[in-house]
């Protein structure tokens, strides 16, 4: 969060928009924003997710880029043209936004986590298949050896790989 309170306040500038208009489209109070701003309190999870979402800006660029000094996030903000005199977002209807957003992501982790668990049988069948093939066979040339050999290595990074991307789906799942 080393750039959160600078970029804060230019977004909020660069949108036209005083404290208490941007504390009332996310549903917090002018007293939040300004504690956002001078950095002597940090918002919750939910709330930076508001900011990003009101600023269509990305989450890392928020909390890690210095976006005063960047001519070109300028300009896209420009292009976007926030209206100042835009009606401000009703708290419930912020609050029901993000509860669909977090159904619809908990939805895809388990899609992830179903996917994962399908490629896992998938990969076993290849292996048992290849030992299956590789016992039949007796009498090999040394080029289906090395095929072979190969083959088994690619099981093996295949298995590297699946474990990472389940040991990921298992951190998401730990940090909603």
């Amino acid at each position: 969060m080393k750039f959160f309170a600078d970029n804060l306040k230019f977004l909020r500038k660069k949108a036209g928009l005083s404290q208490e208009q941007l504390g009332e489209r996310i549903a917090l109070n002018r007293g939040n924003i300004a504690s956002y701003e001078k950095g002597t309190a940090e918002p919750r999870l939910e709330n930076v997710l508001k900011i990003v979402k009101l600023f269509n800006i990305e989450l890392s660029d928020l909390l890690e880029k210095d976006l005063s000094n960047s001519a070109a996030i300028q300009e896209e903000l420009e292009k976007m043209g926030l209206p100042n005199e835009a009606a401000p977002i009703p708290a419930d209807e912020a609050t029901a936004h993000l509860k669909a957003e977090l159904i619809d992501n908990r939805a895809r982790l388990e899609r992830f986590m179903s996917q994962s668990d399908d490629m896992q049988k998938i990969l076993e069948g290849f292996r048992q298949f290849h030992k299956f093939k590789m016992s039949k066979s007796s009498d090999i040339s040394r080029d289906v050896k090395n095929i072979a050999d190969d083959y088994e290595n690619l099981l093996e990074v295949m298995d590297a790989l699946l474990l990472s991307h389940k040991e990921l789906i298992k951190f998401l799942d730990e940090s909603k």
